[in-house]
Formats: C-alpha cells, structure tokens, sequence
C-alpha cells in the first residue's frame, strides 16, 4: 500500500480525533448551562456518541491497515485503552485549565461505553469483530451488501 492509500484511510481519523478534542475541552459557557441539559444529564449522551465515533472510525482505520489482523481481540482491547486513555486526558486537561469545566468520572465511564457501543455498530454493519474486514471493501456483511 503506499502512502497515499494510508493517508486516504487515516485521513477521516484524524478528523474525528482533532474535532473531538476541540469539541470536548470547549469552555464551559460556551456548552451552556440551561436546566434541560442539567436535567437529563445530555452531556453524558453527548461523551457516549462521541466516543463510539471514535471507537468506530478507529476500528475501520486500523482493520483497513491491518494491523493486529486476526486478533480482533487484542486490536478491540488496544482501541479500548487507547480511547479511554485519551479520554481521561481529556478530563484532566478539563480540570486543569480551569474552563468552567470539570473532570467527572462518570465522563470517563460514559467514554467506555461509547468506545464499546461503537464495536457494537461495527459489528452490526461489517459483521465481524474490528480487525478482519478486507482492505478494499466498503461493506463486508453479506446481509447488508446484498441488500
């Protein structure tokens, strides 16, 4: 594969990461305060979708470039650490430059979940684990791409 082809791939990845890193350490008066967004505790909904995003778009980037083929095991787990890792910065970088905002575990609990949601979609769409899908396929599930 040559550099172009992995620079396409990783590409959409790098997007996520560097959107949801502005979007996650956003001062806290710019997220808003209102009491609906108290109330339903939305910003946990907001980490879970995120997080899945991000679980998903890295499952296909690293699945794509092969790495870790056929131990999706091992490939889900470093995905898992990894997002939670950057997540937890994330939190603390919240607290530290003191933007209105706080490091909050459940934050970190919703971040897992979400990094485990989006296994869950992979799974749905290519269906296999992260870590086998062919590097030329868009969709792999036979269900959905005969559809």
């Amino acid at each position: 594969m040559n550099n172009s082809g992995i620079l396409r791939m990783i590409t959409p990845l790098l997007f996520i990461l560097i959107s949801l890193t502005c979007l996650l350490l956003l001062p806290g008066n710019d997220v808003g305060g209102s009491s609906w967004w108290e109330t339903y505790k939305i910003d946990k909904l907001v980490h879970i979708l995120s997080f899945a995003i991000l679980a998903l778009s890295t499952s296909i980037t690293l699945s794509k470039l092969r790495v870790l083929i056929d131990t999706n095991y091992r490939l889900m787990t470093l995905i898992l650490v990894v997002c939670t890792i950057f997540g937890t910065i994330l939190e603390f970088m919240q607290q530290e430059l003191r933007m209105g905002r706080s490091a909050e575990l459940l934050d970190i609990v919703a971040d897992c979940a979400g990094v485990l949601l989006g296994f869950v979609i992979f799974r749905v769409v290519y269906g296999v684990f992260p870590g086998v899908i062919p590097s030329d396929s868009v969709i792999s599930n036979r269900r959905i791409s005969q559809s």
